[in-house]
């Protein structure tokens, strides 16, 4: 179930301690992160921490009887409200009704579907582990799930007013909540809920062309609507001019592209105002002249446009913004991306470049877009760099909408937004979450309020169930140039969301879940800041890890997509990765807290936002092909993909992506050089992303044990893409149980590097008549023999992981065996029969590694109900590899359910009684189980500590000269 942890030779220099005690498993949660709280108590004896406790149901569901009472509660509450509505109304299902046949069968049909999909959800990626490293998705808060769930059963429609009367109130309050979280002034300001960022974008980009092209088409209502004759001498004011004020009428077609989004938010106002006309009256008169009433061909020919306009993006942006411009009938063309820096953040000089070159061609820019934390690169955009930017060449005569993709990174918002000082938040008084984020981030956060629309998604890092996307706009009036009617004003009286923007139907659920969440957790320092700060604080302890997992003697490289700094403090490279070693890594929460340095230096490295992302590569290799076959072999064994199986023989799980080289950036090659590839290509470079969602006070063990569990991973894709293919050989147990199954254990070598692996493996035989033969033999062997050899399967020639992870991947094909009795000779072609079995589970797939002998011996416990096996876990040369049965489950272990979860896992037992180390005499390695009785001890179901006494049934094989 948990890896133990083997400390590695090379990282004996962590810590001051020397060697510690080896734990069977690290605790994966601290007792509590002094590190994220200051002021208050100066002792630090506090206990606000445990507020976040209280928002989430808990990787283990440890809140699951409080979450089961509200919902229980909640659907109670809906029964009442359905008795209670005109309670005089007869029922329709009646006693009677429900004792038809037909009604009985079907809600017994009901039952066992909805039985079925609870088993086939069992099969889910589990995102509330701390475990799952993955996409931008983790648990979501518990205030929002209830939320949601209440919500849901009155199934309430936030398109219209009347079919959402209390909804629609909900998501205008959210709306307005995350426009403050912006930094927005509330009044002016208006935001609305979206199934996704993917729509809040596209509505973003619908917007910003809107706006752009209005004012040619009111210039041409004004020369020819008799009703807008009052109008005709409007001024407004032209920055191409300086500022200087002109007649709209008059002005030239470049000039009117290139308004100030303010100058043209408040024409219609202005002109109605001038005219005497009411809004509706006056749009109706505009629907003859507006690009979206008469389309891009005709108004382009009315107003003689030669040039088609531009969005501009970082090569980074998601891909909604190129589904915007296809949609909007702009053209995939249109969508003109900017080179990234090393960091993967928006290259200013590379914007300016383009913006010159688009003043000088006079072609219209729409909207330029910053991203304010990417979901694979986790970089956040210069925004105010591109804010000085849009200012010069406002000057020139250039201007633009700037939209903030905040759909990562805008709820890191709510780090820097202090709490009402009305309103009384859990641990509000004296205590402040230290803000993890690196001064340039904060820089550019505080920069959002001045763009024009922002996209922020609750769904993300709001922690909301889908759907949850939502688009803030600095100005309400921006909305209303989408005019999907002529007769919305919105939020005067009654608001019908449904004409705001893309979406018509939209579920009310979504609107109360995120409402909850808000008003329980809280949109500043002490609520999401709180949950942020926490999975900042693990994001920059695992980009140190990451950026140390290779040591100098190790046969591949790691290198992290954003680099530690050139120079910190006059630090090289190799002595900042010194000073995290000695300074950082190891250290517990209360030691990292009292190291100022420490403190100072996490500040400034690592992601942007969360997500520490790397690529792997060979010593020596140049290829950027074998690169990126390594990594894909490394994510492919660290996610899960299949919707036959369950994620449970994946011990983390991660996402991957690909940079692609920009010809305006030395981003990628410069990463090639780092990674030792050939860098003058455009091939893209494979990398793995590893997202730190998980607000719990996660351990430094823990993260150890998360480092052991990467560098396994590692070291298997490696052998994956290297291994010469090779026959492998697995001892049976020669216990076959009723479902035809048998367990084996891998005959790994130290000394070949293709076999180098240890490895416990669950195979089925296909035909009854197979495994009776096996079991005659068996029977034959024990009969002839109190130590018999044990029966051994041999597989074709080929790689380890192909075994297991290519056809015969569980449900897959089947892998063909030849059985021996005994240790076969490779050059042996006599087996007394050859069978294709089935690969039903591989408990223990672990690469060897450099590692010390652990302090007591460790073997890895596996089995079912009625037998149950030892396998001892080799370290390194010299060991021994062992294989015993013992005469039962082992006592103290749980109830029948926790013994068949714990054996249907397997885990990591410990001798205490004998020490790691062999025992070598006259050259041999000895059987360190002399004694028939031993204890042992390991960790159980919920991470608790089992001691119990077990007594060996029969030796199954004992070598001290094979591995």
């Amino acid at each position: 179930m948990f890896r133990p942890r083997q400390k590695r030779t090379a990282q004996k220099a962590v810590g001051s301690g020397g060697k510690k005690p080896r734990l069977s498993k690290a605790p994966m949660y601290t007792p509590r992160r002094e590190v994220l709280y200051r002021g208050g108590n100066k002792k630090g004896k506090h206990d606000h921490w445990a507020a976040l406790g209280a928002w989430f149901l808990g990787p283990k569901a440890e809140n699951g009887d409080v979450f089961r009472d509200l919902l229980t509660g909640a659907v109670d509450h809906h029964i009442a409200f359905r008795h209670n509505y005109f309670p005089c109304d007869p029922p329709y299902v009646t006693d009677e009704l429900r004792e038809a046949a037909s009604f009985k069968n079907s809600m017994e049909h009901l039952k066992t579907e909805v039985d079925n999909l609870q088993k086939d959800l069992e099969k889910s990626v589990p995102f509330f582990s701390s475990r799952y490293k993955g996409h931008v998705l983790w648990e979501t808060a518990m205030p929002a799930n209830l939320g949601y769930m209440t919500a849901m059963l009155f199934n309430q429609n936030n398109c219209a007013a009347e079919a959402s009367t209390v909804t629609t109130k909900f998501e205008v309050e959210v709306g307005k909540d995350l426009c403050i979280m912006m930094g927005y002034d509330g009044d002016k300001a208006m935001g609305h809920l979206t199934a996704g960022g993917s729509v809040a974008n596209i509505e973003a980009i619908w917007a910003g062309r809107n706006v752009k092209y209005f004012p040619l088409g009111l210039q041409e209502a004004l020369l020819k609507e008799e009703k807008l004759a009052a109008a005709k001498g409007y001024k407004i004011t032209f920055p191409q001019r300086g500022g200087e004020k002109g007649e709209l009428q008059s002005a030239s077609q470049w000039e009117l592209l290139n308004l100030d989004v303010d100058t043209i938010l408040r024409m219609p106002k202005d002109v109605e105002d001038l005219t005497g006309l009411h809004h509706q009256e006056f749009m109706g008169v505009m629907g003859q002249y507006l690009y979206e009433s008469v389309g891009a061909q005709e108004f382009a020919r009315r107003h003689m446009l030669t040039e088609s306009p531009c969005v501009i993006v970082p090569s980074t942006a998601h891909i909604s913004l190129t589904k915007a411009v296809t949609i909007l009938g702009l053209g995939r063309e249109s969508l003109v991306t900017v080179a990234v820096d090393e960091d993967a953040r928006m290259e200013p000089k590379d914007l300016e470049r383009i913006l010159q070159e688009k003043l000088k061609n006079e072609i219209p820019v729409i909207t330029v877009v910053s991203v304010m934390g990417t979901t694979e690169e986790s970089a956040v955009d210069p925004l105010a760099a591109i804010l000085e930017l849009r200012e010069k060449f406002r000057a020139k005569g250039l201007c633009f909408s700037l939209h903030a993709d905040g759909a990562w990174g805008g709820y890191f918002c709510s780090m820097l937004r202090d709490p009402k000082s009305n309103l009384v938040t859990a641990g509000s008084e004296g205590f402040v979450p230290e803000l993890w984020l690196s001064p340039y981030v904060k820089e550019q956060l505080s920069a959002m309020d001045q763009c024009d629309t922002i996209t922020i998604d609750p769904h993300k890092s709001g922690f909301c169930p889908y759907p949850a996307g939502a688009l803030c706009y600095r100005d309400k009036l921006m909305n209303t140039f989408l005019q999907i009617t002529t007769t919305v004003v919105y939020y005067h009286g009654d608001m019908t969301l449904g004409d705001i923007g893309i979406e018509g139907s939209k579920p009310g659920a979504a609107a109360a879940g995120v409402m909850l969440a808000n008003r329980v957790i809280g949109l500043d320092k002490n609520g999401y800041g709180r949950i942020l700060a926490e999975c900042m604080f693990t994001a920059k302890i695992m980009y140190c890890l990451w950026v140390t997992l290779a040591q100098d003697d190790d046969t591949f490289v790691l290198e992290t997509t954003k680099s530690l700094p050139k120079k910190y403090k006059k630090m090289s490279e190799k002595q900042q990765k010194e000073f995290i070693r000695e300074r950082i890594l190891g250290k517990s929460n209360e030691e990292l807290v009292k190291d100022e340095e420490a403190m100072e230096y996490l500040l400034e490295v690592g992601p942007d936002t969360m997500i520490p992302c790397f690529s792997v590569n060979l010593k020596g290799n140049r290829s950027v092909e074998k690169c990126n076959e390594i990594n894909l072999a490394l994510f492919q064994d660290l996610s899960h993909t299949s919707s036959e199986q369950t994620a449970r023989r994946v011990p983390m799980i991660v996402t991957a992506s690909s940079l692609v080289p920009h010809k305006h950036s030395a981003a990628v090659p410069n990463f090639k050089k780092r990674l030792g590839l050939e860098h003058d290509n455009d091939t893209p470079v494979k990398y793995i992303i590893t997202t730190c969602m998980d607000p719990w006070a996660t351990s430094t063990e823990f993260l150890d044990d998360m480092g052991d569990i990467l560098r396994n991973a590692i070291l298997n894709a490696i052998g994956t893409c290297t291994d010469a293919k090779v026959l492998h050989n697995f001892v049976t147990t020669g216990v076959v149980n009723q479902e035809n199954e048998v367990i084996a254990s891998y005959i790994g070598d130290f000394n070949n590097v293709s076999k180098q692996y240890d490895n416990a493996v669950k195979l089925k035989f296909l035909h009854d008549k197979d495994a009776e033969k096996y079991i005659s033999m068996q029977e034959k062997l024990l009969k002839a023999s109190c130590e018999p050899q044990p029966i051994v399967f041999r597989s074709k020639r080929q790689r380890f992981h192909e075994i297991f992870f290519e056809e015969s991947e569980y449900a897959g094909e089947k892998e063909k065996f030849d059985c021996f009795v005994g240790m076969p000779s490779d050059h042996d072609k006599n087996p007394f029969m050859s069978v294709k079995m089935k690969i039903i589970d591989v408990p223990r797939y672990e690469h060897f590694d450099k590692g010390d002998y652990p302090d007591h011996a460790n073997y890895f416990m596996y089995g079912d109900k009625k037998s149950v096996f030892l396998f001892h876990i080799p370290t390194k040369s010299p060991d021994f590899f062992q294989v015993v049965q013992l005469d039962g489950i082992p006592d103290n272990v749980g109830t029948e359910k926790v013994v068949d979860l714990l054996l249907r896992y397997g885990t990591v037992v410990e001798i205490p009684s004998i020490s790691g180390s062999p025992k070598i005499e006259s050259g041999e390695v000895q059987d360190p189980l002399t004694k028939n009785k031993f204890d042992i001890s390991f960790v159980g179901i919920d991470g608790a500590e089992v001691a119990s006494e077990v007594k060996i049934a029969r030796k199954i094989w004992f070598s001290g000269t094979t591995v």
